[in-house]
């Protein structure tokens, strides 16, 4: 019985093994090739947009194309093609279908029509529906491309258009779509939780919504009404990370690459501050003040700043003492204030990091020590 059972289960792992031995076939051709070889075939075209050094595409190479559903399906309704995004066709393709992140998937029509665009790694059942989708010549995606290039302005279109776009890591299009959408809504329409996503906390909203952008003076200027429509809490932690992420770029230097440090800039945004409606704007000018002091690469002052106010900065805003110590540094290893600093945040934060980190950096501290230490 059990000489049996074996032969049984190495029958069915010969057969596992056997069963994936197939993977998509790539066509070692230009597009433009491509596009002709579609159109006498009658089929449509996947495109594998990658990079060699590129982690998420080669994992989709060994474990999701070489599985033998995927490639059957692929094998027998595609032409496939990859492209090198950094060689022959790839940097004119970049540009030409707004690849931003890879692996990005396109699919054309027979006619060289582009229907669909994804992004990113994935499982192999997740890749195959979304294949699915768009391998219907009449998917949403389609559609909203064409009642877009026909003059429909519905905001519910509008929305999915803009959110479309910034998922296809096309940054570039979703933030002109958003400009475009938040003109043609009213000032109660604007403040809406449905569209807080040009303004809120994700990862799009650093394009539509930066610091200094219509958007964000719009909601600095109408703070009350958009806590009545989206909460106070998240409208604050808005804010709060803009001028934590100004403070934090400024001292890591991100700010300021290819945008030199203007003071006339930072003491508008002092002014949007004073005029706004946020309660707390202390904290928001100690972040600015700390953003100046970096661009004028003086730790002394971004570390008096600290040293004055990191006890009544929030758990979060906290946080840009790691960039300042970072700052020091590189700026100076003096670190100024270090040690007031540390025994400020050691009585008002609950992040035994940053009170452990203070502490490590207090010690390395040659900065002369203030009388009230």
């Amino acid at each position: 019985m059990i000489r049996r059972i074996n032969i049984i289960l190495l029958l069915l792992m010969t057969s596992t093994l056997y069963a994936q031995n197939r993977s998509i076939n790539f066509v070692t051709t230009s597009l433009t090739e491509a596009f002709k070889m579609a159109r006498e075939q009658h089929k449509m075209i996947f495109t594998d947009c990658y990079t060699v050094w590129c982690v998420p595409c080669k994992g989709m190479d060994k474990l999701v194309f070489t599985q033998d559903s995927v490639a059957d399906f692929f094998n027998s309704h595609f032409i496939n093609v990859k492209l090198d995004m950094e060689k022959g066709e790839g940097p004119a393709a970049v540009k030409t279908y707004k690849i931003g992140a890879f692996p990005t998937y396109l699919l054309f029509d027979e006619n060289g029509k582009q229907v669909y665009k994804f992004v990113g790694g994935m499982s192999a059942a997740e890749f195959m529906a979304k294949i699915r989708i768009g391998s219907n010549p009449k998917n949403e995606e389609v559609e909203r491309e064409a009642r877009y290039a026909a003059g429909d302005r519905n905001p519910e279109l509008m929305r999915d258009l803009i959110k479309q776009k910034f998922k296809q890591k096309d940054p570039k299009t979703g933030t002109a779509l958003a400009e475009e959408y938040f003109k043609k809504l009213s000032p109660a329409a604007r403040v809406h939780l449905e569209n807080w996503f040009l303004f809120g906390e994700s990862y799009d909203a650093r394009y539509m919504s930066p610091i200094g952008s219509v958007n964000f003076n719009y909601l600095l200027a109408n703070y009350k009404a958009f806590v009545a429509s989206n909460g106070k809490e998240q409208v604050d932690n808005k804010i709060y990370s803009i001028f934590k992420s100004l403070a934090s770029n400024s001292l890591a230097g991100y700010f300021f690459k290819g945008h030199p440090y203007q003071k006339e800039e930072f003491e508008d945004y002092k002014k949007l501050i004073n005029k706004s409606q946020f309660p707390d704007k202390m904290q928001l000018l100690v972040l600015t003040d700390i953003a100046m002091a970096a661009g004028m690469q003086n730790a002394p002052a971004a570390g008096q700043l600290l040293a004055a106010h990191v006890d009544q900065l929030t758990e979060a805003n906290k946080k840009v003492v790691f960039d300042y110590s970072v700052f020091c540094s590189a700026k100076d290893r003096t670190y100024p204030y270090m040690k007031e600093i540390s025994n400020k945040v050691a009585k008002s934060s609950n992040n035994p990091f940053l009170i452990k980190h203070c502490a490590e950096y207090a010690q390395r501290s040659t900065f002369p020590a203030t009388s009230n230490e």
